[in-house]
């Protein structure tokens, strides 16, 4: 049986250095909870691929980062990157510029 993705939130300070890593699987308030708490203003979706040759995004990648992104804007936390790792590689979606 191959291994599902795993996807977390990595909580930013102002200088982007990581201060608390929640789990995308948690309940979305949590997620905000977390946010609230720790006074992070960015956000990084980190991605993990078990099973793909390539961290390449798909479509699903792209409308998950769009809707985190909606999710943020209330409260006023911006969306600093999305990373999916695959089999020793990365994709950034700050650095190929969909952010």
């Amino acid at each position: 049986m191959p291994l599902l993705d795993s996807t977390q939130f990595l909580l930013l300070n102002d200088e982007w250095t990581p201060i608390h890593r929640v789990s995308a699987d948690d309940d979305w308030r949590e997620v905000v909870h977390e946010l609230l708490q720790h006074d992070s203003q960015w956000l990084v979706i980190e991605q993990q691929r078990f099973d793909d040759q390539s961290p390449a995004p798909r479509w699903a990648d792209i409308r998950f980062s769009r809707a985190i992104s909606r999710r943020l804007r209330p409260i006023e936390v911006k969306l600093a990157d999305h990373v999916i790792q695959g089999r020793g590689h990365h994709f950034s979606f700050r650095a190929a510029g969909l952010l």
